[in-house]
């Protein structure tokens, strides 16, 4: 199970299903990986103007944090077995997740621990 509260998200591409995080770290990774803050790539996907690299390379960046071992190359394998629009739209779940986390507020697993 994923907490959003903690940056973990489940992605889909395809039939395959990925844990993935996203932390301050990642989205630094990110935002050096496509040279673009992370405010600008949300403008550039909602433009239409994201290129493949770009979105290989944040969904590998977020996948290997959830813990997953894979490269680009099979991460990019995966996107495009699954459809360019797939990775578009796991691109906008990432997005939003970055732009409304660093709240810890309501954190599920905390408070399974304290009953």
């Amino acid at each position: 199970m994923t907490n959003p509260k903690r940056g973990e998200l489940e992605i889909t591409l395809g039939k395959q299903k990925y844990k993935g995080k996203v932390t301050l770290d990642v989205v630094m990774r990110i935002e050096q990986s496509t040279g673009q803050g992370i405010v600008k790539l949300a403008q550039t996907l909602s433009e239409g103007s994201l290129t493949t690299t770009q979105i290989v390379s944040v969904l590998t960046t977020v996948i290997r944090a959830g813990g997953n071992d894979l490269d680009e190359k099979e991460v990019g394998k995966a996107v495009w077995d699954a459809g360019l629009a797939e990775g578009l739209k796991v691109m906008g779940q990432i997005i939003a997740q970055v732009l409304t986390s660093g709240d810890d507020e309501g954190n599920v697993d905390e408070a399974e621990q304290l009953l």
